[in-house]
């Protein structure tokens, strides 16, 4: 008897994406921080699995500040409360100005000869 499996390539395994809402970058859902609604509050979520909406961010601080400004609550439908807005302030200022991706993105400088 011959599987039906034979022959045939693998499928690339699938990798989630989501959109950052700070820069509007799509990228893998693992590289990026959740942040989630529910009935108490907005909170970050490391895990990814804590119920609510969600919308995600770089862990760059330009994109937590732009984030703040409107686009994360509008993501997540809801007016960010004194206290919520204090919580991921103060998350955002732990993080690094750029992050390492950023510096891999920055054009190499040549020496002039």
């Amino acid at each position: 008897m011959v599987s039906k499996m034979a022959g045939k390539p693998a499928k690339p395994k699938h990798i989630p994406q989501r959109t950052c809402v700070g820069c509007r970058t799509v990228l893998a859902k693992r590289t990026l921080t959740r942040i989630v609604r529910q009935p108490n509050g907005v909170f970050i979520d490391p895990t990814g699995k804590l119920n609510g909406r969600g919308a995600y961010l770089h862990d760059r601080r330009s994109c937590w500040e732009r984030g703040l400004k409107g686009a994360l609550a509008n993501a997540l439908k809801v007016s960010l409360t004194a206290e919520d807005r204090q919580r991921l302030e103060q998350y955002a200022a732990s993080l690094p100005e750029n992050s390492a991706d950023d510096a891999d993105a920055q054009p190499l400088e040549v020496p002039s000869a």
